[in-house]
């Protein structure tokens, strides 16, 4: 029997006792490929709502087991089959098992029977399309439900939920993500098949085009409980730094099920950054490239070895500029002529130079042991961190070193006027520590290390004295040259080439322009 039999009329009016016959069966357990598809043919047609859906569904029962809490098993079975048919209903069915006497009991009767419909489903994964569409929506309407934040609660852990006088009363988020967790990840389960073929995918896609949904029509194009979620997500493409901690679940969720790409978006959106061990797993498996993921510019998270160089960094610049402040204010005190004044003005000078170099040194040791001591908190860290591994640079890589810090010096130059005018914040909101925000040379170095992918704590003084350190620099050049257009990256920044122009371009349009790009 062929689809177009049944588009004759409504099927209510034409086949109305074949569809009771289904639900009916379903509910009792039996399968049979034809009950199934008598829903699937019911689903196709454009006149079966989720109003004429619920009022069939109750005329078995459907209301009354979920208002009156009755758990046996064929009203599981058809409440199951509810979520199924009617997609925003999916959370409510959850939370419904969640707080049965025995939820264990009442997912194992889920479980069967999703089983049952998946040995159908996968004899032919495209034989089942409306109810395959309608599986995906509800993961959506799931998801959202993760996100929302109810007027009725008092708190973003609650779900206070009403259905003709049932009360869900404060129904924990981390339980709710549970239980999303075991249907989506549940063996032979009809929703998590669905979830691993073809809904990461579909999501995947969605999240790519959300930046080209602008026009008005477009999103209508999604079933409705997609068209929700993606609509609730354009304000983080179209306002980049906007940030909501209402999902915040979401990211914790996609973490627990091992989707770091959809984790990472939504710790973004949630926190305004990514976690370290997603960020840095993201970027060794190529899918984030510049420090952008799905068109959304992810910001690492700071970990305590990023604070400890900020805060030394920060150390060396503020006791250089005040030991030399406090020796000057000692030499006009001491003023005994123009002879004196000339004397004690070069012993202040090389005290000075003196103590900046003993004062560097000591700082670059400490920074090298407690690199070596904390290296295990950084989830990027390589073999080559340890001093052990390093050789000293050769003369060829020297030549290549000299020729990109000759760059690198001429990008300080011509930053110097554009740093000096940014508005007032904006150093801080890319995470410059305050008590170097008047050096040039740290602020372009930092960009440089952005743009290239390089972790903050990256020594750029070792990349001219250690061969691994100036390969894991050039490596990164490479990458950028690549992302370019170059067909053949040298992996060496050229002063006035186009690799030094690329990159003071991206350091003025996106590193130090955090809202422009």
């Amino acid at each position: 029997m062929t689809l177009s039999v049944y588009m004759l009329d409504s099927p209510f009016n034409l086949d109305k006792n074949e569809i009771k016959k289904a639900v009916k069966a379903i509910m009792n357990f039996r399968t049979q490929p034809e009950y199934i598809n008598s829903l699937e043919i019911a689903l196709f047609h454009p006149q079966i709502d989720a109003q004429s859906w619920n009022k069939l569904l109750d005329s078995r029962g459907a209301s009354k087991a979920y208002q009156d809490k009755i758990y046996s098993e064929p009203m599981v079975r058809l409440l199951t089959l509810k979520a199924l048919l009617i997609p925003k209903f999916l959370p409510d069915f959850l939370i419904w098992i969640q707080t049965a006497p025995k939820p264990d009991d009442c997912w194992e009767s889920c479980r069967k029977l999703q089983a049952s419909i998946v040995t159908e489903y996968q004899k032919n994964i495209g034989g089942l399309p409306c109810l395959t569409r309608n599986v995906k929506d509800g993961i959506y309407s799931l998801l959202s439900r993760l996100i929302t934040k109810p007027k009725s609660s008092k708190s973003d852990s609650t779900i206070q939920h009403k259905l003709r006088g049932l009360v869900h009363s404060k129904f924990d988020i981390p339980k709710l993500v549970k239980a999303t967790k075991l249907l989506l990840t549940q063996k032979d389960g009809f929703w998590s098949q669905v979830y691993r073929v073809s809904f990461t995918k579909d999501l995947a896609d969605a999240l790519t085009q959300i930046p080209d949904l602008w026009e008005p029509g477009i999103i209508t194009n999604y079933p409705e409980e997609q068209q929700k979620f993606l609509t609730n997500l354009q304000p983080f493409w179209r306002y980049p730094g906007k940030t909501d901690k209402n999902y915040l679940s979401l990211a914790q969720f996609f973490e627990e099920v091992e989707e770091p790409h959809f984790a990472a978006i939504f710790y973004q959106i949630s926190t305004g950054e990514v976690p370290a061990n997603i960020f840095y797993s993201l970027s060794r498996k190529g899918n984030v490239k510049k420090g952008t993921l799905f068109e959304m510019t992810l910001i690492r998270k700071k970990g305590l070895l990023d604070h400890i160089h900020s805060a030394l960094d920060a150390g060396i610049y503020f006791v250089t500029e005040n030991l030399i402040l406090i020796i000057r204010r000692m030499v006009i005190g001491l003023l005994l002529g123009t002879i004196g004044l000339i004397t004690i003005l070069l012993i202040s000078s090389l005290l000075i130079s003196l103590y900046e170099k003993d004062l560097q040194a000591s700082m670059d040791e400490k920074i090298a042991a407690l690199e070596e001591e904390l290296k295990s908190a950084q989830a990027s860290t390589t073999d080559t961190n340890n001093p052990e591994t390093l050789t000293e640079i050769s003369p060829e890589n020297q030549k290549l070193f000299n020729r990109t810090h000759e760059a690198i010096k001429a990008m300080i130059t011509n930053l110097t006027d554009y740093i000096n005018q940014l508005p007032p914040n904006t150093l801080n909101s890319i995470g410059i520590p305050e008590n170097v925000q008047d050096n040039n040379e740290y602020i372009v170095l930092f960009c440089v290390k952005r743009r290239l992918d390089l972790a903050p704590s990256f020594q750029y003084g070792e990349i001219g004295k250690y061969n691994e350190r100036w390969q894991e620099f050039s490596d990164a050049i490479k990458e950028y040259q690549k992302s370019k257009g170059v067909d053949t990256p040298d992996g060496v920044i050229d002063k006035d080439g186009r690799t030094q122009r690329w990159l003071e371009e991206d350091i003025r349009n996106q590193c130090l322009n955090p809202h422009g790009g």
